[in-house]
């Protein structure tokens, strides 16, 4: 795959109409990663001359690059085209969970390098962390791969203000200015998302999602949230609180103490810190001897104990499930997080839940499926995130297309 020494200098931005033609290609190849001239010109429903004129524009300054040839099915070979995944770099972070992770992807959103930063809950985590480790994973650049870092992207929990404020429990912060202090820090723009938002439309971008109009991702893991994907667009609410499923109600005089305050909502007998907690009370042991795993191993052992916290859980799951995909009408639904490792043993559950409090006709055509994006996923939507953010601003979109000296 060709190389790309890119200068640091900014060049002027592209013309406005070539500008929208390389935005529907440079997005189509980032999802699909490899097209004939004839697919694209076929899905974009831009005429063959304008295709021509930006393939040659992009493939004259190493942004793409002829990755072979293709067999159309009728003995006519077509030339395939790609992404050059060294055309510029991400910084992705996702500060959800009890870890930290940042990592430097290429152009396609592939983590290249990554560190992780283990956290005590609620325990105040020190911003100046967050520095440190965008400094780890970018610190074996050489200068011209340096200047090649296009963005940051940041997949984040909590509550993000118009300041650039963060709030989340996870890391013990409450109005933590971390826009400013990223953006003080480093001299690449740095764009936001909550972590139910760069799921979802990693799901859309990269995975289970790609060619649906309406999806639901729901994420189990410290806590649990949705994202939704509804006729095409994300839905946000009028303060961006939307998918906060974990917070509601599914289970009928449930006294677990949820870590908002209050009892018997959905994370509190879901989560998996909380299948946890359920199997060592049940069991008469300490929590602290356990991790999910653990108790998921026991689970598939036939340990009653254990099935009898997943069984519960998955039950709420499903009854949570239940009401959104009667809602929404999703095509897809998307399990995250502790679900991926837990998919034997939970999903048969969920399953049953659901056909069970649904109507026949809403599971007509519905999907519920486990994310093949693993466990990396919302650092690969922070990369998708800066990826769609430099797509929209002709400055950096001129700094991808900056000729190859």
């Amino acid at each position: 795959m060709p190389t790309l020494d890119q200068p640091t200098s900014v060049p002027k931005p592209v013309t406005r109409i070539a500008d929208q033609w390389l935005r529907q290609i440079l997005s189509l190849l980032y999802r699909r990663r490899n097209l004939t001239r004839f697919e694209i010109v076929e899905t974009t429903g831009l005429n063959a001359a304008s295709v021509s004129h930006a393939l040659r524009y992009l493939l004259g300054r190493g942004v793409l690059y002829k990755a072979g040839d293709s067999n159309a099915g009728t003995g006519r070979r077509r030339e395939t085209l790609a992404l050059n995944a060294e055309a510029g770099y991400f910084v992705a972070l996702d500060l959800e969970g009890d870890r930290l992770r940042f990592a430097l992807t290429n152009f396609l959103g592939d983590v290249r390098c990554r560190w992780e930063e283990c956290l005590e809950f609620r325990k105040p985590f020190a911003p100046e962390k967050v520095i440190e480790g965008i400094g780890k994973v970018t610190r074996d650049l050489d200068p011209s791969q340096l200047g090649r870092i296009l963005a940051i992207g940041v997949s984040y929990p909590g509550l993000l203000d118009s300041e650039g404020r963060l709030s989340a429990v996870n890391l013990g912060w409450a109005q933590v200015p971390l826009l400013t202090i990223l953006k003080e820090a480093f001299p690449w723009p740095v764009f936001m998302e909550r972590d139910k938002e760069t799921c979802i439309h990693a799901e859309s971008w990269l995975g289970g999602a790609q060619n649906c109009g309406n999806a639901l991702f729901l994420i189990a893991e410290a806590g649990i949230g949705m994202g939704i994907l509804a006729d095409r667009k994300h839905l946000m609410g009028a303060r961006g609180f939307s998918g906060e499923i974990g917070h509601c109600k599914f289970v009928p005089g449930a006294e677990d103490l949820c870590s908002c305050g209050q009892k018997g909502c959905l994370e509190a007998i879901a989560s998996g810190a909380n299948i946890v907690r359920q199997y060592a009370e049940r069991a008469g042991a300490d929590a602290g001897k356990f991790r999910f795993v653990d108790v998921l191993e026991r689970a598939r052992r036939g340990d009653e104990v254990a099935l009898s916290a997943f069984r519960r859980a998955g039950r709420a799951l499903g009854s949570a499930l239940s009401m959104a995909i009667s809602l929404l009408d999703p095509e897809i639904v998307i399990l995250g997080g502790d679900l991926i490792v837990a998919e034997d043993v939970m999903l048969p559950i969920i399953w049953e839940q659901i056909r069970l409090q649904t109507r026949p006709r809403s599971l007509e055509v519905v999907k519920i499926a486990v994310s093949g994006l693993g466990l990396d996923i919302r650092l690969k939507g922070a990369a998708s995130l800066a990826f769609r953010n430099m797509l929209e601003d002709s400055e950096l979109l001129g700094r991808i297309c900056t000729p190859v000296p």
